[in-house]
């Protein structure tokens, strides 16, 4: 397949302006049946209102989409969202996720994202790779959102709510089995204790996987395993029609394989003069680390989320404690060679608190005004051995404190015409004790839109908003060129959108075009020596686009496309310690980590069998472009292109679906760290998942 152009875009373009411009169709003109898309409803403004109203660029997938789609992890999420990628490297519990070009900060850096659930803030950036299972809806909204959605925000949310406890009894059952030994079990329970003032819900999932990629020099043994477990509970307590309660506690263990990245390039260690450099003459796109890595991540969570309807507005209060301990064992060099080997430990505590006043939708200004606490202690610690000798360990011990208010006001100027007011306020304090170094981080991050009703079903907006994501203290060890710091970034996103609906209901659209200011962005590197760092980029601009489809041809088939589009360039750049590319060679490059055009295209088609049952054909096609790995932009993962397919008989009560993922076993790049910024004996490169066949069936009554 060729890659998308400019012609490409234009094209999709001219088609989305006949969209709009279609006028709703008689419902005579439909061909022979009354089928129409469903509206979605959302509270992304902490209110229910139609995805086609609210000023943003928005995916949003419903308990269908998620149940169809198999959505149990943020990754599927990304896979079907325009300008979202998400990869799993390295270990269980790391990730990294890259939204219109605004790159995950790993280590103790921060995620580029609000990640909630049930309003609730994962507040440690190894949480975003835990199962999602028992969900209700998942929300990507793409722009800064820290108005609304907190600390971290600077380039969208993503909002994951969990199925509710319900007012009459609820199970559920799934199992699944697949190629790699990959088994799981799911199931859930739910309703009343007593009478209806009282709602449970109980939710589990847990797996256990061989793998499907092997280390050939070590036996043949699978380096792609995983266990993990899950549960969940909540409580539901409504003593009164103005006040409810809602309890939940969460835990979470994973184990799994780590640190299986390909040596990209043949390994050498330099040494100094007057010795020449050891090469290792290692094979290049092959596992073979000198040991199976093991990594682990286990976290607890309670939340209490209380609401009290006044009347004219909502009074809620949301408080989280989460404990999270992860470590990983790996070879770092993921050479042959036993050069370089490193042991990480990683554990946090963390208490967030938020209050948060809405007023009643029903009148013509609407608002939400709140506070937000949040604190963290972090310990992490990484312990390098360098060709058999240990080396002193890049410990650190930051403690985390930030507080912020926060208010948005929309107000209808007209029946047609509404504006929108938010800001938020952050002061975040990280205190590196190990180094015995302390700052203080502030920003107001103001946002304004404009959003117009050109006709019903046709919404066109321009928005202005300020990002920011705190700067912080880098984990160092001896030997290391890093600087002991790094700064705070900040954005101003600038974007206009158009959603609209046509034939009566049968075709919905949404395109959105952005342009991005970017001053100090954050970006992460590591070094031999062990230390994890972050460095910032003086200035650069991305410039993008999304465009979403959504057609109901006939009432059995519905096709879902999304195309995304990051243009970018780094404007300025100074040299800095430990990063070993000159500043000549990075200045005017893209920013790294996104593709340049990402493309996806769904395809559902239902054919009923009885009054009873229902065969379900899907075909999931995405393309990605060309990434750029680097500042410089020399290593670069070419275009591939990744299709999935399933077919699923279903009833009122049970579902039994046959999916492949990676149809066509395409072979590509996760992720790519460099051998000249990192200063590891080779590039190193995270393998792609190999094609998986799979059975599941789930019951629910």
């Amino acid at each position: 397949m060729q890659q998308p152009s400019a012609r490409t875009f234009r094209a999709a373009l001219a088609f989305f302006v006949c969209v709009i411009c279609v006028p709703a169709l008689p419902t005579q003109a439909q061909s022979g049946d009354d089928a129409v898309i469903d509206e979605i409803i959302v509270t992304s403004r902490y209110r229910a209102e139609k995805l086609s109203d609210i000023p943003d660029s928005i995916t949003a997938f419903t308990a269908a989409d998620i149940e169809r789609h198999r959505i149990e992890r943020i990754n599927r999420v990304a896979e079907l969202t325009p300008n979202l990628r998400f990869s799993d490297d390295q270990e269980v519990g790391v990730s990294t996720l890259v939204i219109r070009g605004i790159r995950q900060n790993r280590g103790t850096g921060q995620p580029p994202v609000s990640f909630r659930i049930d309003g609730v803030s994962a507040t440690n950036n190894l949480l975003t790779t835990q199962e999602l299972f028992d969900i209700e809806s998942v929300d990507v909204l793409r722009g800064p959102q820290g108005a609304l959605y907190g600390r971290n925000a600077i380039g969208g949310a993503i909002l994951i709510s969990t199925r509710q406890p319900t007012t009459t009894p609820e199970y559920g059952f799934r199992i699944t089995a697949a190629e790699g030994q990959d088994y799981s079990i799911a199931g859930s329970a739910s309703g009343p204790i007593g009478d209806e003032s009282v709602l449970y819900r109980a939710s589990f999932r847990i797996q256990d996987r061989e793998g499907q990629l092997r280390n050939a020099y070590l036996d043949n043994q699978f380096v792609d395993y995983k266990k993990s477990s899950a549960f969940r509970g909540r409580l539901l307590f409504k003593p009164s029609e103005k006040l409810s309660i809602d309890l939940r506690g969460q835990y979470l263990d994973q184990d799994g394989g780590s640190g299986y990245f390909m040596p990209g390039s043949e390994g050498f260690l330099p040494l100094p003069p007057p010795n020449d450099p050891i090469y290792f003459g290692n094979p290049t796109y092959e596992i073979q680390s000198n040991r199976i890595g093991e990594s682990f991540v286990k976290s607890s969570e309670v939340s209490a989320k209380i609401d009290y309807d006044f009347g004219w507005g909502t009074l809620t209060s949301i408080t989280s404690f989460t404990d999270v301990d992860s470590g990983n064992d790996q070879d770092l060099d993921q050479t042959l060679v036993e050069a370089i080997d490193i042991i990480v430990i990683d554990n946090s505590e963390t208490l967030a608190q938020e209050l948060r006043l809405v007023s009643d939708s029903d009148n013509a200004l609407r608002w939400v005004a709140g506070v937000q606490y949040f604190t963290q202690d972090r310990f992490r610690s990484l312990a390098t051995t360098f060709l058999g000798f240990p080396v002193p360990p890049a410990a650190q011990d930051l403690k985390l404190e930030n507080f912020a208010a926060f208010g948005n006001l929309s107000y209808d100027l007209t029946d047609d015409l509404e504006l929108t007011l938010a800001f938020r306020y952050d002061e975040e304090t990280p205190k590196d004790t190990t180094q015995g170094k302390s700052e203080t981080f502030t920003e107001l991050q103001p946002k304004a839109s404009l959003a117009y009703h050109f006709r019903e079903g046709m919404l066109g907006y321009v928005t202005v908003g300020k990002g920011f994501r705190a700067g912080g203290f880098n984990n160092l060890a001896p030997g290391s060129n890093f600087m002991p710091g790094f700064d705070k970034e900040s954005l101003i996103s600038y974007e206009t959108g158009l959603k609209s609906s046509a034939l009566n209901g049968r075709l919905r659209a949404g395109l959105s075009l952005f342009f991005i200011d970017y001053a100090d962005q954050q970006y992460f590197l590591f070094d031999q020596t062990g230390t994890q760092a972050n460095i910032n980029v003086k200035k650069s601009e991305i410039t993008g686009g999304e465009l979403e489809i959504t057609a109901l041809p006939v009432e059995s088939l519905q096709i879902n496309f999304g195309l995304g589009f990051t243009d970018s360039e780094i404007k300025e750049y100074e040299d800095i310690p430990g990063v070993l590319v000159p500043a000549s060679e990075i200045i005017g490059r893209k920013v790294p980590g996104a593709p340049v055009w990402s493309l996806s295209l769904a395809m559902q088609h239902t054919k009923s069998l009885s009054d009873t049952l229902n065969l379900v054909s899907q075909i999931d096609y995405e393309h990605r472009d060309k990434t750029y790995w680097t500042l410089d932009n020399l290593d670069v993962q070419p275009a591939y292109d990744l299709t999935n397919i399933s077919f699923a008989l279903e009833s009122e009560r049970w579902t039994t679906r046959l999916y492949v993922n990676n149809l066509f076993d395409e072979e590509y790049i996760d992720w790519f760290f460099a051998a000249r910024f990192i200063g590891l004996p080779a590039d190193i490169a995270w393998p792609s998942k190999p094609r998986q066949t799979g059975l599941e069936f789930s019951f629910r009554y």
